[in-house]
């Protein structure tokens, strides 16, 4: 049926009167989307929050390792009857280049035999000292490392 039959038939028909299909968004709808974006983009802020301490964690873990391979490197070039190689033990603080904060490194050496030394090197980051890295070399006389 067209409009015009309508209107013959005594109905009160208008296109100012006809329904129209609705145009936007209900504010439901919007309050809806925007929650749901809300929430993936406070997920997504937590994530890479996350993922920022985890990578800080693990480069403390790299530096101290590098300082304690590189002092225990120094130490195992000494020659064995070398003032430094005696039993002892000793700490320094390292600030690395470039790092944020300070290193802390704590060695022990100890005679195991005349022929044979342990050393042992702990490193950490003063703000971490529970994610310790430890390395432990032993050196002998008859073997030259």
């Amino acid at each position: 049926m067209n409009q015009e039959a309508l209107l013959e038939n005594g109905s009160d028909f208008s296109i100012k009167n006809a329904k129209r299909p609705y145009l936007g968004f209900t504010l439901i709808e919007v309050l809806v989307s925007a929650s749901v974006i809300i929430l993936l983009l406070m997920s997504l802020a937590q994530l890479t929050i996350h993922s920022l301490l985890i990578k800080r964690i693990s480069d403390y873990r790299i530096n101290s390792a590098e300082l304690a391979s590189s002092k225990l490197e120094y130490l195992k070039s000494l020659p064995f009857e070398s003032e430094e190689l005696t039993e002892a033990s000793d700490e320094e603080t390292i600030e690395k280049q470039g790092q944020k904060g300070l290193y802390r490194s704590q060695w022990i050496i100890q005679d195991v035999s005349p022929e044979m030394k342990k050393i042992e090197i702990e490193c950490f980051h003063e703000s971490r000292p529970e994610r310790n890295i430890r390395l432990i070399l032993f050196i002998s006389r008859k073997l030259g490392f």
